[in-house]
This record gives C-alpha cells, structure tokens and sequence, in this order.
C-alpha cells in the first residue's frame, strides 16, 4: 500500500502542477489593472481596424427609419394591376389610354393622398383605380412624406353582346 501511495503522489504533484520555482501569488491591483488596460487597447485597435471599412454601414434602426422605396415599388405595382383590372369591373364605360396616378404616403406607411390624370379624374374607372392605390401600405419610416407617381395602362373595354349574356341563356 506504501508503495502505491509514493507511486500515486508524484503523479498527482505533476497533475497539479507540483511544487514551482515560479510564484503563483495573487496579483496585485495595479498588475490587474495594467492587464485590463492592456487588453482594452487592444480592442480598441480591433475596432478601429473594422471601423475604417465597416463605418459606413447603416444600422437596423437607420434602414428602418429611411423611406423603403422598393418595398413601395412592390406595392405600387400590385395596386397597378388591380386598378388596370377597372374597366372590366365597372358598368360605366372609359377609353382605353395611359394614366398617372400620384399617392403621397404618411410617416405611419399608409397612403395619404391618391389623384389620376384626365379623363379617368372623373369616371368610374378612375375612382376604382383610385381606391386601389389608395389602399397601398408600405413600411413605416421617418422624415417628410413621401410622394411617388406610378402610369398606369387601361385596355380597350369589351363590347357586352347582349346575345353572349349568360343571364340571358336561360330564356
């Protein structure tokens, strides 16, 4: 057993990392604070390294707050095929032709203001287009409102034959 003991101790001083020459005292509060501010220069020039590429990033906040113009492109475009879709959905009858649409957006990403060019100014096809911008919504944002103008394309309405008519058919 005594020999398993002197065996085993060594090992054990050696794991621990036995007896040094070297003390291994507490440091003292001015080598700690020496340390700290050793390590903070450091990472102060480590910053500085990738703050001269990295500076003129935008933050999350900056993006948000700035107008999102191509998140409004997407919507502009939706609302211009639902109002080119007006022709079809209105009794009353347009000439075909282009139109431009004007919408002016508040801080809140709702739309403001809505106006289209003559002659759909005052038909039922411009008002259906109207409420389609209208109803567009983008991205909350910061600053002055936005204002965007979109053209707009109507088709050549249909001629209804009445002999077509499916309410009709049954009679």
């Amino acid at each position: 057993m005594k020999r398993a003991c002197l065996l085993v101790l060594p090992m054990l001083l050696a794991a621990c990392g036995g007896p040094t020459s070297e003390g291994q005292g507490v440091k003292t509060p001015d080598q700690l604070l020496a340390e700290q501010e050793r390590l903070a220069e450091e990472q102060d020039k480590e910053r500085k390294a990738q703050g001269a590429g990295g500076s003129s990033e935008e933050t999350d906040l900056e993006k948000k707050a700035k107008f999102d113009k191509r998140q409004a492109d997407l919507e502009m475009k939706r609302a211009a095929r639902s109002a080119e879709t007006c022709p079809g959905s209105v009794p009353e009858e347009s000439p075909a032709g282009t139109a431009k649409v004007t919408v002016t957006f508040g801080n809140d990403g709702h739309s403001k203001s809505a106006t289209i060019t003559a002659p759909y100014d005052e038909n039922a096809v411009g008002k259906c287009a109207i409420n389609a911008f209208k109803s567009v919504i983008v991205p909350p944002f910061e600053g002055a409102e936005e204002t965007m103008e979109w053209e707009i394309t109507f088709p050549e309405q249909e001629k209804k034959d009445p002999k077509k008519d499916p309410k009709k058919k049954g009679k």
